[in-house]
């Protein structure tokens, strides 16, 4: 099976879940291609990016071409038109952006409307031959009925495995004793709403002072175990979310999980222990911190295989689809 990758959101070691989707992919057997365009740095590298993906599809003679976002396969579509291609294309949407209904997260700028677009979303998936969805509420926000199934994010348990507090404390230099509270995302992501957690950790500290936050953001992949492992328990306060790998990364870690009712967080978290989904009320969120000071989420490895969540076992999904979108 020779399968095209085309994403903005590949970057190779750097902790992303397509880049480890990509190498379990490769493990299990596909000859993965990669085209990887940086938006990040430029807009216009969408549009760039066309030429590189038609000549992609000429020079090689590919099974199926999977791509990840929205403008993403636009860009697939124009470049196979460029090169007569009929190869199908797969599409997994993870943009949990179309579940901020009430558009807190959006700003003023013009590639926000866009980003923010359903019937832009809804067009993107009706052209491609199959879509994967991370989460079966975007299925429902975007009222798609064309080929479809849900295929969360996985995580790699080998990498994310329980390992001992106080020997992570000491390599990250954090106090033994200290309530240690980690925040894996970048605070400065306005869709994560940092504020929430700050005012948590603040309720927190008026009976523990010494409570820390550590926060994410630009930690290196392979310190990320260390940091879940260092914490009492891991928050997520965001506005929205589609399918959070932090969640599965922190319950890999058996590291309890406090979230606001986000994507399928609820769905993943459901019957292990000191894991909560709460409200957005500071004062929840803080006694929900509390509670799960001390606790192990016990079995949560276990349940992460339970709901084939386990980097292999996605891999292996993601495989099936392949075949039966070559197969017609």
């Amino acid at each position: 099976m020779r399968v095209l990758i085309v994403t903005s959101l590949y970057q190779a070691g750097n902790g992303n879940w397509v880049a480890d989707q990509v190498r379990s992919l490769r493990d299990a057997g596909v000859d993965a291609g990669v085209v990887f365009f940086d938006t990040k740095r430029s807009r216009w590298n969408y549009v760039l990016s066309i030429p590189r993906i038609a000549r992609a599809l000429r020079s090689e003679q590919y099974d199926v071409v999977h791509t990840h976002h929205t403008y993403t396969l636009l860009d697939v579509l124009v470049a196979k038109g460029l090169a007569r291609s009929r190869v199908p294309v797969v599409l997994t949407t993870h943009e949990g952006e179309v579940l901020d209904r009430d558009a807190r997260a959006r700003t003023w700028h013009p590639t926000s409307r866009l980003r923010n677009s359903i019937a832009l979303k809804r067009y993107a998936a009706r052209r491609a031959d199959f879509v994967i969805f991370v989460n079966r509420q975007l299925a429902s926000r975007l009222a798609f009925d064309g080929h479809q199934e849900v295929i969360p994010c996985g995580v790699d348990l080998d990498k994310f495995r329980p390992l001992d507090r106080g020997e992570c404390r000491r390599r990250l230099g954090v106090p033994k004793d200290a309530i240690v509270i980690f925040f894996p995302a970048s605070p400065k992501r306005r869709l994560k709403h940092f504020r929430l957690a700050q005012d948590a950790l603040a309720i927190v500290r008026r009976e523990f002072p010494d409570a820390l936050m550590l926060t994410g953001g630009g930690i290196p992949s392979d310190q990320m175990p260390y940091y879940y492992n260092a914490s009492d328990v891991m928050v997520q306060t965001s506005f929205f979310e589609a399918s959070p790998t932090v969640v599965k990364e922190a319950l890999g870690c058996e590291v309890p999980v406090v979230s606001t009712d986000v994507g399928d967080t609820r769905e993943v978290i459901n019957g292990i222990p000191c894991c909560v989904v709460c409200t957005e009320d500071p004062a929840e969120v803080a006694l929900q911190l509390l509670a799960a000071r001390g606790g192990r989420a016990v079995g949560a490895r276990e349940h992460l295989i339970a709901q084939e969540l386990d980097l292999p076992q996605v891999a292996r999904r993601i495989i099936r689809i392949y075949e039966q979108v070559v197969a017609g």
